[in-house]
């Protein structure tokens, strides 16, 4: 289960480098950006190669990962948002079940999209940060960021009948205190998926502090990236004994 978080997602992809071909995952899951990294990695892409995406983003490969600069909804980067996030669609084709958690915007309550139903919108509309980026009208119901609710959603995985998940969290402890006080508000207004059934056991791989500043999570920067796949495949090193521990427990 991948959470959101932004331009820390490169964490996700020096995760998924430490990961990568040593445990059978029957089921990946995604909220927010951290759909778009788990689209590429149901979709079989090699570790080394999503990771040099977001290391060496080149015109013509997945794109650059970055918010658009300005502060009003959509500001600046529709096109280009959109022409990322139709790029990874089309350049994967999941060998595994995926799920992207989403958010119903006008009744705050989350619900989650499987293969084969995923279109590129779908995960478009999970990244759809309200006020940064634009927001989508998805299978008849207007669609916001899978986080929104909280940055990540084990329901997402454990209604498809997970029990056993190693949770990616790149917002720890909720991320800065501006986010945890809007979603603290949105929370008590919607309705937070459920948490995890009596008998699940989840493994998470998170930095102990914050991952970096605002501006590195809405922007990124090569120097940013660099640090945080780094950081991501050490701190997933770290965590492959409680991982295989997990997958014993079947």
């Amino acid at each position: 289960m991948l959470g959101g978080g932004g331009m820390f997602g490169a964490y996700q992809a020096g995760v998924w480098q430490a990961l990568e071909g040593r445990f059978p995952f029957d089921l990946i899951a995604g909220a927010s950006i951290g759909a778009l990294n788990g689209w590429a990695i149901a979709g079989g892409c090699p570790a080394r190669t999503w990771a040099e995406q977001w290391l060496n983003p080149e015109p013509g490969s997945l794109g650059v990962f970055r918010y658009p600069r300005g502060l009003r909804p959509g500001a600046g980067g529709r096109g280009a948002f959109e022409a990322l996030v139709r790029r990874v669609h089309a350049s994967f084709q999941p060998r595994v079940p995926f799920c992207v958690a989403l958010t119903d915007l006008l009744r705050l309550t989350p619900y989650a999209v499987c293969t084969p139903d995923v279109e590129w919108v779908h995960l478009a509309a999970s990244c759809a940060v309200p006020l940064l980026l634009p927001q989508y009208r998805v299978d008849g119901r207007w669609t916001t960021d899978g986080g929104l609710l909280g940055s990540v959603p084990l329901w997402a995985a454990t209604r498809q009948g997970a029990t056993r998940i190693v949770a990616v969290n790149i917002l720890p402890r909720g991320g800065p205190w501006w986010l945890r006080a809007a979603r603290a508000g949105v929370r008590l207004a919607g309705h937070p998926g459920e948490d995890p059934p009596a008998g699940a056991a989840v493994v998470w791989i998170e930095h102990p502090r914050p991952l970096g500043a605002m501006r590195e999570m809405l922007a990124w920067s090569p120097e940013s990236a660099r640090r945080l796949v780094e950081l991501g495949r050490r701190e997933a090193e770290a965590a492959l004994p409680a991982v295989e521990s997990l997958f014993r427990t079947f």
